[in-house]
C-alpha cells in the first residue's frame, strides 16, 4: 500500500486489521473518507460516554436519536474522543443563567432535532457531489488506493467547515435582526405573507422520467425558486420535491415573488407550469417553520388554483391595494376544505412588473 496513505490512516485511528479488511473487501476509499471526517479510535461505549460527560444515559440516547441515528449497543466502543467532547459541551451549555424552559433537556433535544434535519440535507448535497467524483474516477480506471491517496491530498474539510460556519453565522444574525429589531416575544405571533407554489402534474411527470432527469428537474426548480425568492426579499421556509413554501414581511413582495416564479416556471422548457396561493396575517414560528390558519389557507389556495395562476386571499388584496403592477380578478366565494367559505382573488402581472429572466 501507498506508505503515505497508510501513515495517514494510522494517524487517524484506523487499525491495521481495519485497513487490511478495507483493501480485501474493496472499501479502502470509504475508510479513508470515514477517517477524514471522524478521526480517532473508537474508544468509548455509549454508557462510558454518558458517564464521562456527566449526563444521564437516557438523555444521551435521546440526543443521538435527535441527530437521526438509531440506538447503539450500550457496551460496544464506537465513539471517539471528539464525540465525548461534543457531549460534554452540550452538558456545559445547559448550565446557563439564561434559562427559559422548565425542562432544558427537552428543549435541547428539540433544537438538536431541528438542526440535524437541516444538516442532513446539506450532507446529502455534499455527499452526492463527492460520490459522483469518486464514481468518475473509477470509470476512468483509477484504483481504490490511488483514489484514496488523491483524496488525502485534495479533500480540504477545513475550508468547507469554515464556509458552513460563516453561512450559519450570517443566517443567525439575519434571524436575530428579524426577531429582535422590535421588542417582542420571539415565539409570539407575527404578521407575515405566506406563499406556496407547486409544479402542476409533477407526480405523473416523475413516473416518466429517468432518475437523473428527475434530479435535474428538481434541481432546476430549486435553483429558480431560491434565487427568485431571495432576489425579491422573501425567505424560503422549505422545499419538498415539487413544492416551495416561502414568507415575506410585505404582502406586495409575496405577490411579486409568486408572479415571477410562475412566469419563470412557465417559460422554462425543463419545468411544467406552476400554480400558487398566498395569504397574509398572524403566524406562529417554530424551529424555522410557520404554523396557523394563514399557512393553512395559503396551502389550500394552491389546491384550487388552475395551472399558471396565482390565487390570493382577500387579506392580501386589501393589504396590497390598487397597485398598477398587478391585475386583479375577484373569484367567486368558494368553500375550501377544512376552512370554510373564503374570498379569493386571481392576480396577474400588470404594466410595471418586469418580464421574467430566461
Amino acid at each position: 500500500m501507498n506508505r503515505r496513505l497508510a501513515r495517514f490512516l494510522r494517524r487517524r485511528g484506523a487499525t491495521p486489521a481495519e485497513v487490511e479488511r478495507a483493501v480485501d473487501d474493496g472499501w479502502l476509499v470509504l475508510l479513508t473518507l470515514d477517517r477524514m471526517l471522524l478521526p480517532g479510535a473508537s474508544a468509548f461505549t455509549a454508557n462510558e460516554m454518558a458517564a464521562r460527560a456527566g449526563v444521564d444515559r437516557d438523555f444521551s440516547k435521546r440526543l443521538w436519536r435527535a441527530l437521526g441515528f438509531p440506538d447503539v449497543p450500550d457496551d460496544v466502543p464506537i465513539f471517539t474522543r471528539e464525540g465525548l467532547d461534543a457531549l460534554r459541551n452540550i452538558n456545559v451549555g445547559l448550565d446557563t443563567p439564561f434559562r427559559r424552559h422548565e425542562n432544558e433537556h427537552e428543549a435541547l433535544v428539540g433544537q438538536v432535532r431541528a438542526i440535524s434535519a437541516g444538516l442532513a440535507r446539506v450532507a446529502e448535497v455534499f455527499s452526492d457531489e463527492l460520490a459522483a467524483v469518486i464514481a468518475g474516477a473509477h470509470e476512468i480506471g483509477m484504483a481504490d488506493e490511488d483514489i484514496a491517496a488523491a483524496l488525502v491530498d485534495s479533500f480540504q474539510w477545513d475550508r468547507l467547515a469554515a464556509l458552513n460556519d460563516y453561512a450559519l453565522r450570517l443566517q443567525v444574525r439575519a434571524a436575530l435582526w428579524r426577531k429582535l429589531a422590535v421588542e417582542r416575544d420571539p415565539s409570539a405571533e407575527v404578521e407575515l405573507a405566506v406563499g406556496f407554489l407547486d409544479l402542476v402534474g409533477y407526480t405523473a411527470i416523475s413516473q416518466e422520467l429517468e432518475a437523473e432527469e428527475l434530479s435535474e428537474l428538481v434541481a432546476r426548480f430549486e435553483a429558480i425558486t431560491r434565487d427568485t425568492v431571495a432576489e425579491l426579499g422573501g425567505r424560503v421556509v422549505k422545499m419538498i420535491g415539487d413544492e416551495v413554501m416561502y414568507v415575506a414581511e410585505e404582502p406586495r413582495a409575496a405577490v411579486e415573488i409568486v408572479l415571477r416564479l410562475t412566469e419563470r416556471a412557465g417559460g422554462d422548457a425543463a419545468l411544467p407550469d406552476a400554480r400558487a396561493g398566498v395569504d397574509f396575517g398572524p403566524v406562529v414560528g417554530r424551529d424555522g417553520d410557520y404554523y396557523g390558519p394563514v399557512v393553512n389557507l395559503a396551502h389550500r389556495l394552491v389546491e384550487v388554483a388552475r395551472p399558471g395562476t396565482v390565487l390570493v386571499s382577500g387579506r392580501v388584496r386589501d393589504a396590497v391595494g390598487d397597485d398598477p403592477a398587478f391585475d386583479w380578478s375577484r373569484m367567486r366565494v368558494r368553500r375550501i376544505r377544512d376552512i370554510g367559505r373564503v374570498e379569493s382573488w386571481s392576480v396577474r402581472p400588470g404594466d410595471r412588473v418586469p418580464a421574467p429572466e430566461r
